[in-house]
């Protein structure tokens, strides 16, 4: 939903002009990285040990205030971009491949002083990698199990303005390819790493942004229900054939709006996972119940909005379940994309145990 909305909004051609503020200022950004992975595989441990690099290149926009949200996100940064991760740089790699990305990111001011300005960067997409684990061919990859998996990246950025148009980025963070368990087995691929650019303006930069008069912010509440299906592949020790099962969760928030862009959320959460039925000792797969397959849970969580965008953070645990398969605590991550006021969109994914 995030790439979708990027595409939509950066589609028209921004011109341009001397006497006119334009939409937004259209550049061209191209960044290194490089870094170390955080890995549970230790069948790939000594691969991972010899690093990675990854290039990118973006095509971006610079929001100039023509609408009122750019404002209040303090003027950021959006657009689409490409990235090729070299998984092992210093020898040929035959397990984990080297993923094409293809993604949306959002990156607003946090910070600035004279000419830096310090960004949180999120990146969210697809990454395509062409080794994946095979029972025969690559039965040592348990990082990730399927071509197409989600590319996920969150870094904080230095810039500084060499002019009006050149900039120079420094930064650091988290970039995670995952299938979310569609596929196994999958671990994912976790590298922490630094990064350096440069970007190019590519019209000419405006002198000013638009200032708008904000309507006034009042702290609101309101009630929040949202379902989401999904299916799991289940690899029963000692197969070589993967089981896939349905699973969906029921989840009800109250909401405490507290900022124009943020809020702070408390709810419960009705879980189903039909692979539990491989977890409950004592209990043969056949005859475990239906029951015995949900588990209940709450959880705190955060919400930060951009236009129609939401993004959201969970953090809970659970008070009931049959099998602790799942550990006693979980998180989810998501977007959500408004429809109309009372009916949103949303992709989540949600953790088998911890983060």
């Amino acid at each position: 939903f995030f790439i979708l909305f990027m595409l939509i909004y950066c589609l028209p051609v921004v011109r341009a002009q001397e006497e006119k503020i334009s939409d937004s200022q259209l550049y061209v950004e191209f960044m290194y990285h490089s870094g170390i992975f955080w890995s549970r595989s230790e069948n790939l441990k000594e691969n991972f040990e010899q690093g990675y690099r990854a290039f990118e290149a973006r095509l971006g926009f610079q929001s100039t205030g023509t609408k009122a949200w750019h404002q209040l996100h303090k003027y950021p940064k959006f657009g689409v971009g490409l990235q090729y991760s070299d998984l092992v740089k210093t020898r040929i790699d035959s397990l984990v491949g080297n993923p094409f990305g293809l993604f949306g990111f959002f990156a607003a001011p946090l910070v600035s002083w004279k000419k830096f300005t310090l960004y949180p960067d999120i990146s969210i997409g697809l990454s395509y990698t062409s080794l994946i684990y095979d029972p025969i061919k690559n039965p040592l990859n348990d990082v990730v199990a399927s071509h197409i998996n989600l590319l996920f990246g969150f870094n904080m950025r230095l810039y500084l303005a060499l002019s009006s148009r050149f900039q120079m980025n420094v930064g650091g963070g988290l970039t995670h390819h995952s299938n979310g368990r569609i596929q196994v087995p999958q671990k994912g691929i976790n590298s922490w790493g630094l990064s350096a650019g440069m970007s190019y303006m590519l019209n000419k930069p405006v002198e000013e942004y638009q200032h708008h008069k904000l309507p006034e912010f009042k702290v609101s509440e309101e009630m929040q229900l949202m379902a989401s299906v999904g299916t799991v592949e289940e690899l029963p020790r000692g197969e070589t054939e993967a089981i896939r099962y349905f699973n969906y969760s029921i989840t009800a928030d109250y909401a405490l709006k507290f900022k124009p862009k943020m809020a702070l959320t408390l709810g419960l959460d009705v879980l189903y996972d039909g692979s539990l039925e491989r977890a409950i000792k004592g209990i043969p797969p056949e005859e475990a119940s239906y029951y015995q397959k949900m588990y209940l849970g709450s959880h705190l969580g955060y919400q930060h909005t951009i236009n129609r965008f939401t993004l959201l953070f969970n953090l809970g645990t659970y008070f009931r379940q049959s099998s602790y398969d799942r550990g006693f605590w979980f998180g989810r991550a998501g977007s959500r994309m408004r429809i109309t006021e009372q009916f949103y969109a949303h992709l989540a994914i949600k953790t088998k145990n911890g983060i």
